[in-house]
């Protein structure tokens, strides 16, 4: 009987092709990780961004606010709104005066800030004569200890800050 001859060159080529095979697996994987980063780069991304939207929508909410109120607002009733949440009557079920409304502003939109945005609050400070800064300041994670040099003095850390300045 007489025994198959095995060529060298084809025990050398099927070795290499197991060789390529394992390298296009290594290559692949690496792509595979590139993309998944790229997603999560992106969707981290889209997060922020928003939440920046929501933050310029909520301070050009309480433009408007003073704007309808402008008795309020001659009057000071917003010149220093703070990041608390007071106390208020329901000014849409019953008549107020200029001053009560600016507080129902105030609980109404500081309420908001912390429904729309990781623990957001607002601040209003200013007067009409030489206008209003509205800031909107929110916890973002992917800070990372940081301080926004957006905010004002005093802010804590992982907190971004958008600022409005207006006239009403």
């Amino acid at each position: 009987m007489k025994r198959p001859s095995y060529d060298r060159q084809q025990t050398r080529n099927a070795g290499f092709s197991l060789l390529e095979v394992l390298v296009t697996i290594l290559v692949l994987s690496f792509g595979l990780l590139g993309m998944a980063n790229l997603i999560l780069t992106g969707m981290r991304s889209n997060n922020i961004a928003h939440y920046r939207g929501i933050a310029t929508q909520q301070t050009h909410d309480m433009a408007d606010r003073m704007r309808a109120n402008l008795v309020g607002v001659s009057a000071g009733h917003y010149d220093a709104l703070a990041t608390g949440i007071p106390a208020s009557n329901d000014c849409i079920a019953t008549n107020c005066s200029a001053a009560q409304m600016a507080v129902y502003d105030h609980a109404q939109w500081n309420a908001a800030n912390g429904i729309l945005l990781p623990d957001g609050v607002g601040t209003v400070v200013g007067n009409l004569a030489g206008g209003f800064l509205v800031t909107v300041m929110w916890v973002e994670k992917e800070m990372n200890g940081v301080t926004d040099p957006a905010c004002p003095s005093g802010t804590p850390a992982d907190r971004r800050c958008f600022s409005s300045r207006f006239s009403p």
